[in-house]
């Protein structure tokens, strides 16, 4: 009887301690662009929410390539926080793209990953 109170303490622990997590949610996790100008540089705002239990801590986001940049809070998001992520994306060449930023933090649900699309003309 007494082993199984202590299994039934140690679920009981652990299952208090996963809800104590930050978790990320976002506004949007794609944004399309639509058609813009080769000289125009253009950013978009994704605002993070900390919808966990826990201070949500950002690391460095990465992006699959150089034309694109984002900018992110290095400080802690509280619980049920708001805060913005930026990304910035610079044109290279004509034609559609679609480019990924990747958020990684301490969040139960991470990785997360940001989309930016649209057509580049002249």
């Amino acid at each position: 009887m007494k082993k199984i109170f202590f299994v039934l303490c140690i679920f009981f622990a652990i299952g208090s301690l996963s809800a104590q997590e930050p978790m990320m949610s976002f506004d949007k996790t794609t944004h399309d662009f639509g058609k813009i100008k080769i000289t125009e540089n253009v950013s978009v705002d994704f605002i993070i929410k900390n919808t966990g239990k826990a201070p949500l801590f950002l690391s460095e986001p990465r992006s699959t390539c150089g034309c694109t940049v984002a900018s992110y809070p290095k400080e802690p998001i509280m619980p049920g926080q708001s805060s913005k992520i930026t990304v910035t994306f610079e044109p290279e060449k004509e034609g559609p793209f679609t480019k990924q930023v990747t958020i990684f933090s301490n969040a139960e649900n991470s990785p997360v990953t940001l989309v930016i699309k649209g057509e580049i003309i002249k």
